[in-house]
């Protein structure tokens, strides 16, 4: 019996944060950490996905601020460039198979060249938990 399609839709989260390529470090900073995420897309100025920043990306760049008493980085000085993303319409299976082989904790969710959402390894894991339980119930 064939699994039931499970997309990434279901179990995103709306893009509610995001960076633009000058915003200080330090704004990017306190967005996560009031906001308790883990990372933001970076946005160019038509709103398109441009690269990533995580709390593992901030973590050294505010080493050298507070050691150098010095804080003039953007986002676009510490961001991963050319995330890896995902489209709503993809196979959370397929999803966390990707997570397994190249590691991101989360993934921008695209649709017509902008970020509609985000899902993280969580999200993912929730999402095999339910599938699991789904398909043991049926056999």
């Amino acid at each position: 019996m064939e699994s039931p399609k499970v997309y990434v839709r279901d179990y995103m989260h709306p893009a509610t944060y995001s960076f633009k390529l000058d915003t200080s470090v330090e704004e990017v900073v306190k967005t996560l950490t009031k906001s308790h995420i883990v990372g933001a897309p970076v946005l160019d100025t038509d709103g398109k996905l441009v690269g990533f920043i995580t709390e593992q990306n901030c973590i050294k760049q505010m080493l050298n601020n507070t050691y150098y008493c010095d804080s003039h980085e953007v986002a676009a000085d510490i961001m991963r460039e050319n995330p890896l993303s995902v489209s709503p319409d993809e196979d959370i299976l397929k999803l966390a198979e990707s997570m397994l082989r190249k590691g991101p904790k989360i993934y921008p969710v695209i649709e017509n060249d902008k970020v509609i959402g985000i899902i993280r390894r969580a999200d993912v894991l929730k999402a095999l938990s339910l599938a699991k339980k789904d398909m043991c119930a049926v056999k």
